[in-house]
C-alpha cells in the first residue's frame, strides 16, 4: 500500500499543450549488448557477417567468401584469406511502466510531463527500430492506459492520448508487479515512473521482480510540495489515495520540518537506488529533454 502522500491542496495545473510535431527522438545506450534475431540498432551479442565492424578472422574459422578482406589477405606472410567479422545489431524491447495509483493525481502529472515523456520515449523507440510497450497501473494493469508492444507509426500519440485520459486513482499500484510479469523474457529497457510514495520494502520488492532488465526509475515529483509551502497560514492537506483531508495551521517550523522530511525522503530513495547501481531520472515540474538526452546517452 502505498503512504499517504501528504498533498496539499494545489492551483488549477491544466495538461501540456503537447505538438506531437514538435517531438524529436532521442538517442539511447545500452549498457548490455541485446540477444535475439531481430535487426535493429543496438551492437549485439555473438559474431555476424553484418553489422558493426569487430575484427578480421581466418575464413576457416567464419566460412563466408562474400566478407573476404583482400587487401588484407594480400598482406598475410602465410597467403592465409582474412575475412570481415562483424558484431550484429539487434532490436530491443522498450517499456514503460507508469504508476497511475491516487497520489499521481497532484498537480496533473500524467497528463502532462508523464504524457510527454512516454510520447518521446515511443517516438525514440520506434525510429530507432525498437518495439514499445505501455502499461499504466493502479491496483492491477489499467488495460485501458496501456497500448501492446509494437513499433508502428504515430505510436507516440496513441501513448500520448492514453495518458491524457488516464485517471489516476486508488490506494496501491500493485498493478506495477502485474506488468513486471507481462513484460517480454528477453532483456528490455524499462522505465518506471511514480513518484516512489511507497515503503522502501514495496520498491524494494518492484525492482527484485525487473531483476531480469534494465531499468530506469523516473521519480515525478512537484515543485508545489517542496519549494510552494507558505510559511504561514491555514492549508488543506488531502491524501489523494484516500481521500482523507485536514486543516493545518502552517507556520516556519512546522514548514522546515516538512521540508527535512521531503529532503530525507529523496535521499533514503536516492541511496536505495544507487544501491543497485541505478541512476533515476528527476521528473520535476517540466520534462527536460536535454538532461534526459544526457542520461539516456550515458547507457
Amino acid at each position: 500500500m502505498k503512504r499517504p502522500a501528504g498533498a496539499g491542496s494545489s492551483p488549477e495545473v491544466r495538461p501540456v499543450d503537447l505538438h506531437p510535431g514538435d517531438l524529436r527522438p532521442l538517442p539511447y545506450r545500452l549498457r548490455w549488448r541485446p540477444e535475439g534475431i531481430f535487426p535493429g540498432a543496438h551492437p549485439g551479442r555473438g559474431e555476424g557477417s553484418e553489422g558493426e565492424f569487430r575484427r578480421h578472422v581466418s575464413l576457416l574459422r567464419q566460412p563466408d567468401p562474400r566478407r573476404i578482406d583482400l587487401r588484407v589477405s594480400l598482406r598475410d606472410p602465410h597467403g592465409e584469406l582474412h575475412v570481415r567479422q562483424f558484431a550484429p545489431r539487434r532490436s530491443v524491447p522498450v517499456a514503460t511502466l507508469v504508476d497511475l495509483s491516487g497520489s499521481m493525481r497532484f498537480g496533473e502529472a500524467v497528463a502532462g510531463r508523464v504524457a510527454e515523456l512516454c510520447a518521446l520515449l515511443a517516438l525514440s523507440a520506434v525510429r530507432s527500430g525498437d518495439n514499445f510497450v505501455l502499461f499504466g497501473c493502479d491496483a492491477g494493469v489499467n488495460e485501458a492506459a496501456s497500448l501492446p508492444l509494437s513499433r508502428r507509426r504515430g505510436l507516440e500519440e496513441e501513448v500520448r492520448q492514453c495518458l491524457i485520459a488516464a485517471q489516476p486513482r486508488g490506494t496501491g499500484a500493485s498493478g506495477l508487479f502485474e506488468a513486471a510479469e507481462r513484460l517480454p523474457g528477453r532483456r528490455s529497457l524499462v522505465f518506471l515512473v511514480s513518484d516512489f510514495l511507497m515503503p522502501a520494502a514495496e520498491i524494494e520488492r518492484l525492482l527484485d521482480a525487473l531483476w531480469r532488465h534494465d531499468v530506469i526509475p523516473v521519480v515525478v515529483r512537484d515543485g508545489a510540495l517542496e519549494e510552494g509551502l507558505p510559511h504561514w497560514g491555514l492549508i488543506e492537506l488531502g491524501d489523494l489515495e484516500t481521500g482523507a483531508a485536514r486543516l493545518v495551521f502552517m507556520r516556519p517550523g512546522l514548514r522546515a520540518r516538512w521540508l527535512r522530511a521531503a529532503r530525507e525522503r529523496q535521499e533514503a530513495l536516492a541511496a536505495l537506488f544507487s544501491r543497485r547501481g541505478l541512476r533515476p531520472v528527476d521528473l520535476k515540474d517540466a520534462l527536460d529533454t536535454d538532461a534526459l538526452a544526457q542520461r539516456l546517452m550515458e547507457g
